[in-house]
């Protein structure tokens, strides 16, 4: 097992080092290694000092830490037992004068805005709305867990929780309501809804019986209408009449499927079906990726599937256009059609993470390994930017305007914490934004960027 850093030597401090010398120590430093006076070259310093210095002045962690290094013993009293947790009391002036020290950046667009400590652990899904009464900021973890909050009230967020028998990667993605009175989340296994005033669970949804092989693969659009229902849209994997049918057909088409809160829990609308044609026959065709437009009239899909006339499967992007002017009736069954199909490169150099705007117009993926692709979904034009390796802990994020991506590589020390904020109408970096831990969710709202942390922390970027 590999020995923890030294953080009192790298920030050059002793093991009884006080509050007020342990702040000068660190401005100190990260004035000397900033990106912006040291050069790219400090970035790696720069970082452990942060890590450093996040540890050492949580008195919480500081204590872990000690206890971690120094076997049982607190090294700063001289104590044989393993010291006691102290409660953690933030100052807001603190956060507010050291986030822009310990959390940083190069010149750009976005200044450092308030940290949120939420106590959940490693956040694992991010969203935020904003509505008439004000801001939303939401986080979750994977074992169905998490917080909101108003932005105009930081310190006392609402906790809410999912069904306690679909906690398994529950939280993977989270989704408000226009008004922001209701929140969605789900994952692989179950699908959730809570009112955002009480944080109570309204309805929760097994996902079973479908082909759900990711939690892209399915998309969920909350709506109220104009005499009070609130609605649960949803896209899934199809659901084959015939009960007979292989359920891995599912990943070959889609329902959409609508419940009303306050109805019986199993209530659920004749479906919406976007399916292929004699779908059985095809040779191969898999939908990796469902989104629901905002408004619940457009379905995208991005798919890998077997193309006559090419020898590799293609990645197929298709807009659906589910209540069509034109539509057809059969037995009184309203008949989605695809309003655009494109087809977008090689399905082996597709992969996520994927991001896609509000209204479905824009959706970006990994291609190649080492580049973002963003798609004009309407006209099939699409625009590149080197990101450089993408992994599997890397994060990605557009805003809703898609003039902005956000990216965390996450390939290696050099780009662990960091996020690369690119100008799309110019191809290039704009900023770069450094963080002291590894980037476990990212966020885009209209005017900020939402970023976690993997010590569970969340700062705000606007």
């Amino acid at each position: 097992m590999d020995a923890p850093d030294n953080y009192y030597a790298i920030l050059g401090v002793p093991v009884d080092v006080d509050d007020d010398t342990l702040k000068r120590a660190y401005r100190q430093l990260a004035r000397r290694y900033h990106p912006d006076l040291a050069g790219p070259g400090g970035a790696v310093q720069m970082k452990r000092i942060n890590r450093a210095y996040d540890v050492l002045s949580d008195p919480e962690k500081r204590l872990n830490y000690d206890t971690i290094i120094g076997g049982v013993i607190d090294l700063r009293k001289g104590g044989l037992t393993r010291p006691r947790p102290v409660e953690r009391k933030f100052k807001l002036s603190d956060d507010i004068e050291f986030s822009g020290l310990s959390i940083f950046s190069t010149k750009g667009p976005f200044r450092t805005g308030p940290v949120l400590h939420t106590g959940l652990g490693v956040i694992s899904s991010l969203s935020s709305a904003e509505t008439e009464s004000g801001a939303y900021i939401v986080a979750a973890s994977l074992d169905g867990k998490g917080l909101l909050w108003q932005t105009e009230n930081t310190q006392t967020p609402t906790s809410f929780a999912a069904d306690a028998a679909l906690t398994i990667e529950s939280l993977r993605e989270l989704r408000f309501s226009p008004n922001g009175g209701l929140l969605a989340g789900w994952g692989r296994l179950g699908l959730h809804v809570w009112d955002t005033s009480s944080g109570s669970l309204l309805w929760s949804h097994s996902l079973a019986q479908r082909a759900v092989s990711a939690h892209y693969s399915l998309d969920v659009v909350l709506k109220e209408t104009e005499d009070e229902k609130q609605e649960v849209w949803i896209a899934l994997p199809l659901l084959k009449e015939d009960p007979r049918a292989p359920r891995a057909l599912g990943v070959r088409g889609t329902d959409i499927v609508k419940h009303v809160i306050g109805t019986s829990f199993d209530t659920l609308s004749e479906p919406l079906v976007c399916a292929e044609d004699e779908i059985e026959k095809r040779q191969f065709w898999a939908i990796r990726l469902r989104a629901l437009a905002q408004d619940a009239r457009t379905l995208l899909t991005l798919s890998c599937a077997h193309v006559p006339g090419e020898q590799n499967e293609m990645v197929i992007m298709r807009r659906w256009d589910l209540f069509a002017p034109t539509r057809k009736l059969f037995g009184g069954k309203t008949q989605p059609q695809i309003s655009t199909s494109l087809l977008a490169g090689l399905c082996a150099d597709c992969a996520p993470p994927y991001a896609f705007t509000p209204d479905t117009r824009t959706l970006a993926f990994v291609y190649a390994g080492k580049m973002i692709r963003l798609y004009n979904t309407v006209t099939g034009t699409f625009s590149e930017v080197n990101s450089g390796s993408m992994g599997a802990s890397s994060r990605l994020a557009i805003s809703p305007d898609a003039q902005w991506v956000a990216i965390a590589r996450e390939d290696s020390e050099v780009n662990e914490g960091v996020i690369d904020l690119w100008l799309v109408s110019q191809g290039q970096i704009v900023q770069k934004l450094y963080h002291p831990w590894q980037i476990s969710a990212l966020h885009f709202a209209d005017k900020q960027l939402i970023v976690a942390l993997t010590d569970g922390t969340i700062q705000l970027w606007k």
